[in-house]
């Protein structure tokens, strides 16, 4: 990235011109498929989605609108600086970077920033990477801009209040994705893959154990997210009914119609990406069971050993993916409309957290 230059609001376009000047002598060539506009609370999650940012810089070049509120009511500021987004490892593509830092009163100041620095004729994409059921002035105005709206569960300090927050956009015709929901991708796809020739033991299931990864760090605190998404969307495809939840020294017990129970258990691998879930255990009626768990020694790979009364499978590997900052966001950028599966898990949450066990 080049040196990030503290300018003055009105000289935000003139200053990367500026710069633009400066680096045609290195050949770079500056590039953008979409805008960007990231919006997030001024603390120690800002420079993980700095982070997230330059993941996407690195997929697909872009205009980044980088929107940082500080909460203090103490203070009152606008500041603008401007910079060069480059590729790690890629030296020939570049793209700019817009900040803004905005305190106080000045929040509609800054939204007056945003409008004449988006590339006309462009998508728009925002990540909102704070609570959506917490009001705030900026929300409306950037997101009737966006085609299309990102968030972050993880930023949510209840998982019952962020699904109905998330429906109740959905309803009034916005698009909608959440990056919890993203990086539970390859466990969906794993399912799928595991039951694609053997759904009536999906319609058999009579006990589930998710484990997920509870080593909290500064920027995940909500760990059980990604567990009770898969939850949710096994009870709203398969159409179970919530009959109890209860926390019991520290697992999340559920109990639904015909006998069938579920558990959310932590544990912890140091080498794993917070909340992430590891395993996935399924036992069905007939007494079939289905263990689906990342091997330590290769973690982004999942091992897959089904064993019935008359039969053991030899296990078979599967390739989970990456589970590095940035991935899920790259591809729900590119996303169309709303999916239905996703708005149907929201549904569930709503049901399996109503005593909010946040």
């Amino acid at each position: 990235m080049i040196t990030q230059q503290i300018v003055a609001p009105s000289e935000i376009e003139s200053e990367l011109l500026r710069i633009w000047d400066e680096l045609a002598k290195t050949n770079k060539m500056r590039a953008g498929l979409f805008n960007l506009i990231v919006f997030n609370e001024l603390s120690s999650r800002t420079d993980y989605f700095r982070t997230i940012v330059q993941k996407i810089i690195d997929r697909f070049p872009c205009r980044v609108l980088f929107l940082a509120h500080d909460p203090d009511p103490s203070k009152s500021y606008l500041k603008t600086a401007v910079s060069v987004i480059a590729p790690e490892g890629q030296n020939a593509i570049a793209c700019d970077n817009i900040d803004i830092g905005v305190a106080g009163s000045e929040w509609e100041r800054a939204f007056s920033l945003v409008l004449p620095h988006l590339v006309p004729d462009l998508p728009i994409y925002l990540l909102w990477a704070d609570d959506p059921a917490k009001k705030h002035p900026l929300f409306e105005k950037l997101s009737n801009l966006a085609n299309r709206v990102i968030f972050d569960s993880e930023s949510s300090d209840c998982l019952y209040d962020f699904a109905e927050a998330a429906l109740r956009l959905n309803k009034k015709g916005m698009y909608i994705a959440d990056l919890n929901w993203a990086r539970t991708e390859g466990w969906r796809d794993l399912l799928a893959a595991t039951f694609e020739n053997r759904l009536s033991d999906l319609h058999d299931i009579a006990e589930i154990r998710i484990v997920f990864n509870a080593r909290p760090t500064e920027f995940f605190c909500h760990l059980k997210i990604q567990s009770m998404v898969l939850l949710a969307l096994f009870a709203s495809r398969l159409s179970w009914k919530l009959k109890s939840a209860e926390e019991k020294e520290g697992k999340f017990h559920f109990a639904f119609d015909s006998g069938i129970k579920a558990v959310i258990e932590p544990t912890v691998w140091e080498s794993l990406g917070s909340g992430t879930v590891i395993a996935l255990e399924i036992k069905t009626k007939a007494e079939t069971c289905y263990s689906l768990a990342r091997m330590p020694q290769a973690k982004h790979q999942a091992a897959i050993q089904i064993v019935s009364r008359d039969r053991c499978d030899l296990p078979v590997r599967y390739m989970l993916g990456q589970t590095a900052s940035g991935q899920s966001l790259v591809r729900e950028i590119f996303q169309q409309g709303t999916s239905a599966f996703f708005l149907a898990t929201l549904q569930e949450l709503l049901i399996l957290d109503k005593k909010k066990l946040c």
